[in-house]
């Protein structure tokens, strides 16, 4: 049972003993999940096209596929977008491209012409210049006499770095110079063209040499932004699941995720217009797929984490009309042929599948490491069920002992998720992904909910959760999800990444802590956001092209992964008031996390059995509930919330502590050998 004092109090003040008592029971409780804290990275907010893909070019391949507002599911092409041209002419071609069926761009020069790019999101400078960077593109210039020479330029169009660059011979060939910029900036890429005729230009790159993985061979293709991927690493995750989210049902017309696509030479890749693209001017949100499978793979593999690979299900956004393949026919045995293809390009034999051999020759002879699949995202109801079982049913056969994800739809309750968990509830092979964004009232009356949760059947993966008011959703969001309780800020309008969100995430994170016997992972949701270009107002990690800021929400997530145990440790007595606690310990040491969401420090004497000599130390975060971290998309980062140091001394197994209002205490008790 969870600790008598522990019981939700967003505002607990009412009078309480001087010190309350508790104790650690390291040992006495289930074993932890090795997967409870992980990330989910979906391309929403600019997450991987203008953020970890390390290419700075925005439609680097002149292949620009767009959604259409107008028109749901449909995709507006627009081949030169984010390219502009003075005192020449861009068109696309597809005469003769480097991949038969694909475009290119065309200059055509009668003396001088300029080529530029802006970078993401588009609309502005965004690219970042503080460092060398390696520029490299193919060209075609048999119709094209005359110099060509490379710059990078500051937001004020002054150049920083230039570099010639050879056009000569027939045919595609590469070309490449390192840029070294004068200046740390925000600024964009042009290319001058001294000459008259037509060049041909494709696969356009622009890359930090320190990127993620630089000299390593298996990064062959896509390559990351590295400062992003350091700051994932050090969230201390245990897994990824990838790439969606919505992304992964796409809006209808074929717009879903397709693996396929995003595997393979970066030539071969096929972009795809993004449902993200509703909340941009335009449609303006395409997914070049520089960051697809292989990388998602890589970047598990590198991180020494879990990959947890999502796969369609045959059905569109169902909160967005839900188109679906029928139940019966080649669409759904096409559908199931990709799921099992993945398992194939992801672990086979290169000497006797194809699709391992694409993954050898990108460099991973090896097979990746794939203990996970998920089978569609948000979807509900008997179509999706049925769907499920014949996708289940094939990639059982083909790689049986796999942990299969169901979906429980986009809602913590309700008919359907009642459904799916029915479903679901006596196999202990499946893992039933729940999704909530709630406000922090909601969440914080919930830190028991899963307390009652049936044990020794499928197990919980709350793949999607935040705490923000629904009013910071309500921009292109269908109603239902509106429709729901809003904290109004002081102004009425509720910002978002607040400490108190922050802080009633913790809170119920010590919930997650004491049943991760049931809850098996969780994922906070979305990740990444490009700040002042998001699609999404709440996300946990926010960057600009030259600085990343961790959010309040991501330094309490941090500080939960990296104190985790092998045991659950139950406690045991009385907390104090507005107090929520939870422990996990392994051979050495008890994790002790504490949290006070009241408004009023609170004493605690806490035992800790089994507990050694010397103190216990750790780290705390305290802040008033308004306090944000800010990040524009110039300028550097205003931090109000941090995490710092904290000790405490240990005295006959006991810790006399005083918790800050507001605030998280993660302990580290060293135990007796």
């Amino acid at each position: 049972m969870p600790p008598s004092g522990s019981e939700p109090h967003p505002t607990a003040d009412e009078p309480f003993p001087a010190t309350a008592t508790a104790t650690v029971r390291p040992g006495a409780g289930p074993r932890v999940s090795p997967l409870l804290f992980g990330l989910f990275l979906e391309d929403i907010n600019f997450a991987c096209d203008g953020g970890l893909n390390a290419n700075l070019v925005n439609n680097h391949s002149f292949e620009g596929v767009y959604l259409d507002r107008e028109r749901s599911g449909a995709r507006r092409i627009d081949r030169t977008r984010h390219w502009s041209v003075s005192e020449g002419v861009l068109t696309a071609s597809g005469d003769g491209a480097v991949v038969p069926g694909r475009t290119f761009g065309r200059v055509e020069s009668a003396g001088e012409a300029r080529l530029s790019n802006p970078g993401y999101p588009g609309g502005r400078p965004g690219m970042a210049f503080r460092g060398p960077l390696r520029f490299t593109a193919l060209v075609r210039g048999d119709g094209y006499r005359g110099a060509l020479e490379v710059g990078l330029l500051d937001g004020d169009g002054e150049p920083l770095a230039t570099a010639a660059l050879a056009v000569e011979g027939t045919g595609w060939r590469e070309v490449s110079a390192v840029l070294e910029p004068s200046a740390e900036a925000v600024g964009s890429l042009e290319l001058w063209f001294a000459g008259e005729g037509v060049a041909d230009l494709d696969e356009v790159r622009l890359v930090a040499e320190d990127h993620w993985g630089a000299g390593d061979p298996r990064w062959s293709q896509g390559l990351l932004r590295r400062d992003l991927v350091e700051a994932l690493r050090d969230l201390h995750p245990r897994f990824l699941r990838f790439p969606g989210g919505c992304i992964v049902e796409g809006s209808g017309g074929g717009t879903h995720y397709k693996w396929k696509d995003t595997v393979g030479p970066l030539a071969e890749r096929r972009a795809e217009a993004s449902l993200w693209g509703e909340r941009r001017a335009d449609g303006d949100y395409s997914q070049s797929y520089q960051v697809g499978f292989y990388e998602y793979f890589l970047l598990c593999e590198d991180l020494g984490i879990e990959p947890l690979p999502v796969v369609w299900a045959g059905m569109s956004c169902q909160l967005r009309g839900g188109e679906c393949v029928p139940l019966d026919g080649p669409e759904l045995d096409a559908v199931v042929q990709d799921a099992v293809d993945l398992l194939d390009w992801a672990t086979g034999d290169p000497a006797t599948s194809a699709w391992a051999a694409l993954r050898a020759q990108a460099g991973h002879p090896e097979p990746f490491a794939l203990s996970h699949l998920g089978i569609g995202n948000e979807n509900f109801g008997p179509g999706y069920l049925a769907r499920f079982e014949r996708i289940r049913a094939a990639v059982d056969a083909h790689r049986p002992g796999l942990s299969i994800v169901l979906s429980s739809g986009y809602l913590p309750e309700g008919a359907s998720f009642e459904e799916a968990w029915a479903f679901a509830r006596p196999d202990a092979g499946l893992v039933v992904d729940e999704h909530f964004y709630r406000s922090p009232r909601w969440v914080l009356e919930n830190v028991h909910r899963y307390d009652g949760y049936p044990r020794g059947g499928a197990t919980v993966f709350l793949g999607e959760y935040a705490a923000h008011p629904p009013h910071l959703l309500d921009q292109g969001v269908p109603e239902i999800l509106t429709d729901l309780e809003v904290d109004p800020g002081a102004a009425g309008e509720p910002r978002p990444n607040t400490w108190a969100s922050a802080l009633a995430e913790a809170a119920f994170l010590t919930g997650v802590e004491r049943n991760s016997d049931v809850v098996a992972m969780t994922s906070y949701a979305p990740l990444l956001e490009l700040v002042e270009h998001e699609q999404w107002a709440h996300n946990l990690l926010d960057f600009s092209p030259l600085h990343v800021l961790p959010t309040a929400n991501y330094l309490v997530q941090q500080a939960f992964a990296a104190s985790l145990g092998e045991r659950v440790a139950p406690v045991e007595g009385a907390l104090p008031g507005g107090v929520h606690a939870s422990a996990t310990s392994d051979d050495g040491t008890a994790y002790v996390k504490l949290v006070n969401v009241g408004e009023q420090p609170r004493r605690l004497d806490l035992g800790v059995e089994g507990a050694g000599t010397g103190p216990a130390r750790g780290s705390r975060i305290a802040a008033p509930p308004d306090a944000v971290n800010r990040l524009g998309f110039t300028g550097g980062p205003q931090v109000q919330v941090a995490p710092g140091p904290v000790e405490a001394a240990v005295e006959a197994g006991h810790l006399d502590l005083t918790l800050p209002p507001h605030s998280v205490t993660v302990l580290r008790v060293p135990l007796q050998a």
